[in-house]
C-alpha cells in the first residue's frame, strides 16, 4: 500500500519537487519501482527516484508538463500512454497484462474480444474492459481497474478489486455474478451475467473459450 507523499519527499527536495509519480500495481497495490521508463512530457531531465519509490522532478525553468508515459519493458504491466498529471503527486495503477502471475485469492478472467462470432474473426484491439459485479442487494458495481485488449490478439485479462467493506453476492458453489464492460469508442456494452469462482483467475478451456463478440454484447 501507498505511503502519504508528503511523509515520504526528501525534506532537502520537498520544497523544489516539480513533479512526482507513483507507479502501484494495480493487484496489489504495491509500488513498483524497478524494470520501468517514467517519461514527463515536455521535461529533458530523468527522474530521481527518492527513498519511498516515486520517480521526482525538480523544478526546472521549462514547467510545462502535462503528461506521462510508462514504459513497462518485460514487466506483466500495460504500458501507460499521455496521463494526465496531477500536482505535486500523479498516482498511475499499472494494469496487468494477461502473462501476469497472479496470487491465490484474486477473482477474474482472461478472455478474448472479437468482432463477431465468425470463422477467423477480428480481434477488437486496444479498447477498455472491466468487471461489474453484483452486491448482496442486488446493486451492480464497477471494479475500479481497467484494463486494454491486447493491439493484435484482443486479449485481455480483468479482475474484480474489492474494498473491505464491500460484499458480493456469492452463491453456494462459491462464485460471483459479474458482468464483463466493454468501453469502445464513447460506447460501453456489456456482456451477460457471468459466475466466477472467488478467489481465483478463471482461464479459458476448451468447453468455455471466454471469447466475447463484441456484436453481441448489450448497451
Amino acid at each position: 500500500m501507498s505511503t502519504p507523499f508528503l511523509i515520504q519527499v526528501e525534506h532537502a527536495y520537498e520544497r523544489n519537487v516539480l513533479l512526482a509519480v507513483e507507479l502501484l500495481d494495480a493487484v496489489t497495490l504495491e509500488r513498483v519501482t524497478n524494470g520501468v521508463k517514467v517519461i514527463a512530457e515536455g521535461l529533458q531531465t530523468k527522474p530521481i527516484l527518492n527513498s519511498s519509490g516515486c520517480f521526482v522532478w525538480l523544478k526546472a525553468n521549462n514547467t510545462n508538463i502535462q503528461k506521462v508515459t510508462v514504459k513497462t519493458g518485460a514487466l506483466p504491466y500495460e504500458p501507460v500512454n499521455d496521463f494526465q498529471v496531477k500536482r505535486p503527486l500523479t498516482t498511475i495503477e499499472l494494469h496487468p497484462s494477461v502473462n501476469y502471475d497472479f496470487a491465490p485469492g484474486i477473482t477474474g478472467l482472461r478472455g478474448t474480444l472479437i468482432e463477431q462470432r465468425v470463422s477467423n474473426p477480428d480481434p477488437v484491439s486496444n479498447v477498455e474492459v472491466k468487471l461489474r459485479w453484483l452486491d448482496d442487494t442486488g446493486s451492480w458495481h464497477d471494479s475500479p481497474t481497467a484494463s486494454p485488449t491486447d493491439k493484435k490478439s484482443g486479449d485481455f485479462v480483468s479482475i474484480l478489486r474489492l474494498a473491505p467493506k464491500e460484499k458480493p453476492d456469492i452463491d453456494a458453489n462459491g462464485a460471483v455474478t459479474v458482468r464483463l464492460q466493454v468501453s469502445r469508442n464513447g460506447s460501453i456494452r456489456s456482456s451477460t451475467d457471468l459466475k466466477l469462482l472467488q478467489g481465483r483467475i478463471t482461464d479459458p478451456t476448451a468447453l468455455n473459450t471466454l471469447t466475447f463478440a463484441w456484436d453481441e454484447l448489450q448497451p
